[in-house]
């Protein structure tokens, strides 16, 4: 009796118990961000070479990031709606994280179906578009070439798909643990505090 009484006050998950509430959040936010990328893509690959820093297609990490953060928020709000209302700060940690890994993965995913079902130049296109706007800045040729050819590397694409899982699921994921940390404050259940 005693334990039935410890487990209802002191839920323990699996990572299973996880899965639904990370996999719903991650395939809406991972398409929201697939299709904000893409609108960006497009913004840059049409846009005339101006020099600047500020391309369209450098905007959209920091929209895409800002997107991407409030799923581990909404993930635990679905986790407290559909699965349990207790859930504890290292249960949301890992709740967050998992569902910014479901971002990292199908975001890849999605791009690279994208590639090559839709618009095999896609990338190719990019690239060029940075190169020309590159290309307008002033700034030393040396430099120039250096980061042409930075880019150029970045994008092979083997080398591209294993760069943004390796990259895009800890830095995805870390965001939305510390988003799934907030959210376990705002929407979990609170403890009954004992005197």
């Amino acid at each position: 009796m005693e334990e039935e009484i410890q487990t209802q006050e002191d839920p323990s998950y699996k990572i299973g118990d996880y899965m639904p509430s990370a996999g719903i959040v991650g395939v809406i936010f991972s398409l929201i961000t697939f299709v904000t990328g893409l609108f960006f893509g497009y913004q840059q690959i049409n846009s005339e070479p101006t020099g600047s820093f500020f391309s369209p297609f450098m905007i959209s990490s920091g929209v895409i990031c800002l997107i991407s953060a409030l799923a581990g928020l909404l993930a635990v709000w679905h986790f407290t709606r559909e699965v349990s209302p207790k859930l504890k700060l290292g249960q949301g940690a890992v709740l967050g994280f998992l569902t910014g890994a479901v971002i990292a993965i199908l975001s890849v995913v999605f791009s690279e179906l994208w590639v090559m079902l839709f618009d095999p130049e896609y990338t190719d296109k990019i690239l060029s578009s940075l190169i020309a706007n590159i290309e307008e800045m002033e700034m030393p040729s040396a430099q120039k070439n250096d980061m042409i050819d930075a880019m150029a590397e970045s994008v092979s694409s083997e080398q591209s798909i294993l760069r943004q899982l390796f990259m895009g699921i800890p830095v995805t994921g870390l965001i939305n643990l510390i988003t799934a940390l907030i959210g376990v404050k705002i929407f979990a259940e609170k403890p009954e505090e004992k005197f």
